[in-house]
């Protein structure tokens, strides 16, 4: 074996490593979402609930990383902090990513029939190792409607959205 075929071999290992680690995440991200209220062996109806989806790590403190991607929560105010890691692969088979996050925390105030969603794109345009995250998170109402929510600047505004109610 070639030293040139011998990395490729390697990097192909390493991308499939990847994915494996990666596909539970991309699977989870649809489909029902994982219950973060009171007696959840009782699922609340669509109407009831605002839907959160990303690369999060807890949700008002309690580890929820290895729970999946999309949250059912109750109206009201949750703090949100996002995963020290996330990644993505290629649905062409082309590879993926893996990148480190920023500590990044959201206070949002949630409504039933909302979504919020977090989104962490890594662009890669520098090559394989250099590029760029970019994370958004928007409030979608039941009409698919979207307003971008900033990230956490000051306690003072957890504060705030903690005193606020639907």
């Amino acid at each position: 074996m070639t030293k040139s075929s011998f990395r490729a071999a390697s990097l192909g290992r390493a991308v499939a490593a990847v994915a494996a680690m990666l596909l539970p995440a991309c699977i989870t991200s649809g489909g029902t979402p994982h219950a973060l209220y009171p007696n959840p062996e009782t699922p609340r109806p669509a109407g009831e609930v605002a839907r959160l989806s990303g690369p999060i790590a807890t949700v008002d403190d309690k580890d929820v990383a290895r729970r999946g991607k999309s949250f059912a929560l109750l109206p009201g105010c949750h703090v949100v902090k996002l995963a020290a890691k996330t990644g993505e692969t290629s649905s062409t088979g082309g590879g993926g990513y893996v990148t480190n996050l920023p500590s990044t925390i959201y206070a949002f105030r949630m409504r039933a029939q909302h979504s919020y969603e977090i989104d962490a794109r890594f662009d890669g345009s520098g090559g394989a190792t250099v590029g760029q995250v970019t994370i958004r998170a928007w409030d979608r109402d039941a009409n698919g409607a979207a307003v971008e929510v900033a990230a956490v600047a000051s306690s003072a505004e957890i504060d705030d959205c903690l005193k606020w109610t639907p």
